[in-house]
């Protein structure tokens, strides 16, 4: 019971503490046929997702376990996701026994968290390394990636056990046996070899032909150098018991059994690679050689002594191993985008689109991704180049490319950002530029010709109230090269005070054109012509660009006398000679019809004799 109180513990504070993350964890624990309590391995378990004790915490992507015989993987199938924090589930790899693997300890399991990394069946293989053990080999694929350097293979393997020649001749059987396949595989493959080695020096030969023999399959111990005696305490794996009993053996922390190798292209810092000063002896604090790992108190959490302990009671428990535990930084995610398009511009334009660039992987530390290097080159009108380092996100960098508007037309051309990241994800993206350049709009007072001044007449009968004097503006020329045309303002200059502005502006000029109005106030006005000067202020549309352009008009309106009733022929006078027009018109409809009803006849003849001159 006090297993699973602790356990649902540690899965609470990883469920508050661990936000999405980056980095890959990879653990290894041999968990002796689970002939320890299920609970003390299940609090193990826990805490490897949560140990935060290299600066950061992240749920474990990869488990490995070896010495699981067939009926024990049920329970750890339970055990692993009951460990589990909210959220986090697993998956079970191929899984593969033996009858001598399964009556002896028995066999390699893997265990991938969903939706951060999936099994290649294909790539799953059976190695035979002596002593009845075959070494499996799974074939991973991180979610997200599609470069073949995202993928990843894991050896897990269980070496022959026990001092003597013999056996350090089948070990070296074994490494062999491992070092042949890895060797036939592409170079540059990234591989992890783990597993419970049983190397007892670093000068055995099956460790030395690991490390040393030339192949694709090399591999590169992170903790190079002897492991044995008191001065390599911090790298020792069995036993965390001091006695042996129940299947477990004792003998205290004295043995590096338990290992992760790499290929040297996951510690070159590129890609997939391991993140420096990550791998740890799980729940070693380096100060119990040749005693149990709970011998007085245990110090491997900083600052947190009980927890501390608490591990180091569940690994004396559970098992006579502890895990090894390596942090791993993913892959570059690469994402560019340019921030806004020109769209239409005048041509000539200062214009410049902005590349935002950014690495799109989520952190729980920087250390868990690789950087971002990438170079950005400006193509058809866009002009400029860049070479640089991006941001993790939220952050972005930004860089301003200029834009060549001198061609009027379609805008050809584009950014292409290339990333030499090793197992990028999209390492060449090809942003193009959307727009067009067009002609700077013409204002014009006339359609056919360019006319930037002239003069509006008017005539208009005297009387009383004010009368509108329309102006048509044109967009001379215009098509759709041609930015349509803005009046902005119209102002009145020198001139009579009867002129105003009734309407100034007019907007989005194109193919029709637009009007201004101005009034014109008759009232107290004698017969006469009267004109003031106007100025309309025009512009391009609102796009980059614009230009100010400027429309000179005389306005002129000649004011008549009233018309006279009967002044049929409009010499201002009524005399004989409007007479004979309307009685030409006699009997008609004409215009000696004064007085609107239809016909011209006597009615008519009588109004025009009254106002005769």
């Amino acid at each position: 019971m006090r297993w699973r109180l602790l356990i649902a513990t540690i899965a609470a504070a990883a469920a508050v503490a661990m936000p999405v993350h980056s980095q890959v964890r990879v653990a290894f624990f041999n968990v002796a046929g689970l002939q320890g309590s299920n609970d003390a391995i299940a609090h193990v378990i826990a805490e490897i997702h949560a140990d935060q004790s290299r600066g950061f915490a992240i749920p474990a992507d990869v488990l490995v376990f070896t010495e699981v015989r067939q009926v024990n993987l049920a329970p750890l199938i339970g055990i692993v996701n009951a460990a589990a924090p909210p959220g986090v589930s697993y998956s079970l790899g191929t899984f593969t026994t033996s009858p001598s693997e399964d009556q002896a300890t028995g066999a390699n399991a893997i265990f991938l968290r969903n939706g951060r990394v999936f099994e290649l069946p294909a790539g799953h293989k059976d190695i035979f390394t002596g002593a009845g053990r075959n070494t499996d080999r799974w074939w991973l694929q991180l979610v997200g990636y599609s470069s073949p350097q995202a993928r990843f293979y894991v050896y897990g393997s269980h070496l022959r056990a026990s001092s003597g020649s013999a056996n350090e001749q089948q070990r070296l059987e074994g490494v062999q046996a491992i070092r042949t396949d890895a060797d036939a595989l592409p170079a540059n493959t990234p591989i992890i070899y783990t597993g419970d080695m049983n190397f007892y020096t670093a000068n055995e030969s099956g460790y030395q032909w690991w490390i040393s023999v030339p192949g694709n399959g090399i591999a590169v111990d992170v903790q190079p150098g002897e492991w044995t005696g008191i001065v390599n305490a911090i790298k020792h794996t069995q036993s965390p018991r001091s006695v042996t009993g129940g299947g477990l053996i004792g003998g205290g922390m004295d043995d590096r059994f338990d290992m992760h190798l790499f290929s040297t292209t996951m510690v070159d810092g590129a890609g997939l690679a391991v993140i420096p000063d990550t791998y740890r002896s799980f729940g070693n604090d380096g100060l119990k050689w040749k005693k149990a790992i709970n011998d007085g108190n245990n110090f491997y959490f900083p600052g947190q002594l009980a927890r501390s302990n608490a591990l180091a009671d569940a690994l004396f428990d559970a098992s006579d191993h502890v895990p090894v535990v390596v942090d791993l930084q993913l892959p570059a995610v690469h994402e560019s985008w340019l921030a806004a398009q020109p769209g239409k511009v005048i041509r000539n334009a200062s214009v410049a689109v902005e590349l935002r660039t950014w690495n799109a992987v989520s952190v729980v530390s920087p250390l868990g991704v690789d950087p971002l290097s990438f170079v950005a080159v400006g193509q058809g009108a866009v002009v400029g180049n860049v070479s640089a380092q991006a941001p993790i996100q939220p952050n972005f960098s930004s860089w301003l490319f200029p834009v060549n508007t001198s061609v009027v037309g379609p805008l050809n051309g584009g950014v292409l950002v290339t990333t030499p990241n090793e197992a990028v994800q999209n390492s060449a993206l090809q942003l193009p530029v959307i727009g067009s350049v067009v002609r700077p709009a013409n204002a014009s007072f006339s359609p056919n010709t360019k006319v930037a001044s002239t003069t509006a007449s008017f005539s208009i009968p005297s009387g009383d109230g004010v009368v509108e004097l329309p102006v048509s503006v044109f967009n001379f020329n215009f098509d759709s090269n041609q930015a349509m045309l803005d009046v902005d303002a119209t102002n009145l200059q020198n001139g009579h005070r009867a002129f105003s502005v009734m309407q100034g502006s007019s907007f989005g000029i194109g193919s029709t054109p637009g009007t201004v109005k101005f009034g014109f106030n008759l009232a107290g006005l004698t017969p006469g012509t009267y004109s003031r000067q106007a100025f309309l202020t025009c512009t391009d549309e609102n796009i980059p660009g614009e230009e100010v352009s400027f429309l000179s008009l005389t306005l002129s309106v000649t004011v008549t006398p009233p018309a006279i009733p009967g002044d049929l022929n409009g010499d201002g006078v009524v005399n004989g000679a409007d007479l004979a027009v309307l009685l030409g018109q006699w009997g008609t409809a004409g215009s000696a019809d004064l007085n609107g009803d239809g016909v011209v006849n006597g009615a008519d003849v009588a109004i025009l004799l009254g106002f005769w001159s």
